[in-house]
C-alpha cells in the first residue's frame, strides 16, 4: 500500500486535475527511499523493439517499460506506487489517450504529473517516453 499522501486545492483546478487523472501535489513519509527511474521508451519487453503498431500500443509499452524499471529497483507494486510521473511527447495532442490508458489502469490512483511536448526524442519512431518516481518504505 502507498503511504504518500495526494492532495489537490479545493477549487475548480484540482477537480480539473482529480478528473484528468493526477494530484497537484505529493506529501513522502521521511522514512522512505525514493527510486527514480530514467527515461523509459515504448519498447517490447520479449524483443527489445520499440512498439510501432500504433500510438496507443506504444504508450501502453512504455507504462509496462516503467512498471519493469520500478519492480526491478525493489518497489513491489510497480507503477501502483507512484507518486511522480513526467511524459515527453513528440505530439502533446497524445496526452488524453495516455491519461485514458493510465485510468483504465489504475482507476484510483493520481500522481503528479507533468506532461511536455517535445520537438523530438532519441530514437527514430519513438512518440513517447516516462520517467517515474515511487517509494519504498
Amino acid at each position: 500500500m502507498n503511504s504518500v499522501h495526494f492532495s489537490q486545492t479545493d477549487d475548480l483546478v484540482g477537480t480539473i486535475c482529480q478528473k484528468t487523472g493526477f494530484s497537484q501535489a505529493a506529501s513522502i513519509p521521511a522514512n522512505s527511499r525514493i527510486i527514480i527511474t530514467a527515461g523509459q521508451a515504448g519498447f517490447d519487453l520479449k524483443t527489445g523493439i520499440l512498439v510501432e503498431t500504433s500510438v496507443e500500443d506504444q504508450i501502453s509499452a512504455a507504462f509496462d517499460c516503467v512498471d519493469a524499471a520500478l519492480r526491478s529497483a525493489g518497489v513491489k507494486d510497480g507503477l501502483a506506487s507512484v507518486h511522480k510521473m513526467v511524459s515527453y511527447f513528440t505530439d502533446a495532442r497524445n496526452e488524453p489517450l495516455m491519461m485514458e490508458i493510465w485510468r483504465k489502469r489504475y482507476p484510483d490512483l493520481r500522481p503528479t504529473w507533468t506532461a511536455i511536448g517535445v520537438a523530438g526524442l532519441c530514437l527514430k519512431g519513438m512518440v513517447v517516453e516516462f520517467q517515474a518516481e515511487a517509494t519504498i518504505l
